[in-house]
């Protein structure tokens, strides 16, 4: 019950104590009027009987104190996800947020912050009729990412009843660029494949590791961390247990328990396949102390692959082609190299990944199948696949045409 009394001085105070364990255990409120104390003290009271009070000093922490309290240790994440979200933290939330008091953020705040990632001028820039662009703009997936990690900073500031809602929920996030599949057909493919092994003749990381992925439906990171014991060479089958993380590490199991699988791959593939499970290297620090040893697809220097190294290495010079080298320290001349000359769009190596799953469909593989075989857990993942090539086009030109006959 809040003790109310008038002071010395004609004014009414209102004291009320606060839940077990707050530090200091009571409140006080004074105003001229009884009846203004007399409410804030039975509205607090009410707040606390239904546990919705929250300490107003407690919205004094800022942004920084929180992240470093909870932002490593109380979300779940996966080494990759972690690494990443650090990486946001540390490059565009922390130099805008981290002194900031969390009590004081606004919705309106957030927005602005987004907006000024996404242009080309700092907050600062006074000269913007004048001035050419004084920053790089941040990509719609940085931003993105960015956002995500403040808005799981708050989350947890309201879950700890530092704040009561969360300022950066409900913010609006820059509209990513539609990636448009690219479905190569099996003329395009053969291109692809003649031009890996053509410019990189020998080497696991080229023909054979894009004819795999197209094979079997693989993630990138699946293929690229395959041990030699995962593979049955009899059958034909490999066992996806391990990925292949961005920084050359391998973690166990996949992205899912679906993910985790067995996959087929052609007759055409056999005897390269049990010729590369063969010659598979040993890659010190791929692997966890008690796994495996050994990869059957590394570089030609017998690393683990690291996906930004061989897209740029390896895929981006098998589409374009390169150009030709001169005499330099070094290096020899180098006639220019063509690629695969395909059209444009350029595929993506997850495009493979999808160009399987398309084909699976058009040849009437059931839909539950096709989930088991590229590790989906949802029906909604595998049905971008039903109906995604270039026949439904041809299908809605006829329908309509039919449509058209029938009324004339």
């Amino acid at each position: 019950m809040a003790w109310i009394r008038q002071l010395s001085s004609g004014m009414w105070a209102a004291t009320v104590r606060l839940p077990k364990g707050s530090d200091p255990d009571r409140v006080t409120e004074t105003h001229r009027l009884k009846g203004t104390v007399t409410k804030w003290a039975a509205d607090l009271e009410a707040d606390i009987r239904k546990g919705d009070w929250i300490d107003p000093r407690a919205g004094k922490k800022t942004v920084g104190e929180c992240w470093e309290k909870w932002g490593a240790t109380a979300r779940r994440l996966e080494q990759a996800s972690r690494r990443r979200d650090e990486s946001h933290w540390r490059v565009h939330v922390a130099p805008r947020w981290a002194e900031v008091q969390i009590g004081t953020i606004l919705r309106p705040d957030v927005t602005a912050w987004v907006v000024e990632m996404e242009g080309t001028h700092k907050g600062t820039c006074r000269k913007r009729d004048t001035c050419s662009g004084c920053k790089p703009p941040v990509g719609a997936a940085t931003i993105e990412g960015a956002l995500g990690v403040l808005r799981s900073v708050l989350d947890l500031a309201v879950d700890a009843r530092l704040i009561r809602v969360n300022p950066a929920r409900g913010v609006k996030r820059p509209k990513r660029d539609a990636h448009v599949d690219r479905i190569l057909d099996p003329d395009e493919e053969q291109q692809l494949v003649d031009a890996l092994d053509r410019m990189f003749p020998g080497r696991v990381d080229a023909g054979l590791f894009v004819s795999l992925i197209a094979d079997t439906g693989m993630r990138w990171e699946e293929a690229a961390a395959i041990p030699p014991e995962m593979i049955g060479t009899r059958k034909k089958r490999i066992h996806i247990a391990w990925v292949m993380e961005r920084d050359g590490t391998c973690r166990p199991y996949a992205k899912s328990d679906a993910g985790n699988r067995t996959v087929t791959y052609g007759e055409h593939l056999a005897q390269r396949m049990t010729k590369a499970k063969l010659s598979a290297r040993e890659v010190a620090g791929a692997f966890p102390p008690d796994g495996p040893t050994r990869l059957v697809f590394t570089s030609e220097k017998g690393d683990q692959l690291r996906y930004s190294n061989w897209h740029r290495r390896v895929w981006t010079p098998a589409l374009r082609g390169l150009p030709e080298r001169p005499v330099v320290k070094g290096h020899a001349y180098r006639a220019a190299i063509a690629g695969a000359g395909l059209e444009d769009p350029q595929p993506t190596p997850h495009d493979l990944r999808h160009m399987f799953g398309t084909r699976l469909a058009d040849e009437g593989v059931p839909l539950h199948d096709i989930m088991a075989l590229m590790g989906h857990e949802d029906i909604r993942s595998a049905q971008r696949y039903l109906h995604s090539r270039e026949e439904r086009f041809d299908r809605a030109r006829q329908a309509i045409k039919r449509a058209r006959a029938a009324g004339s």
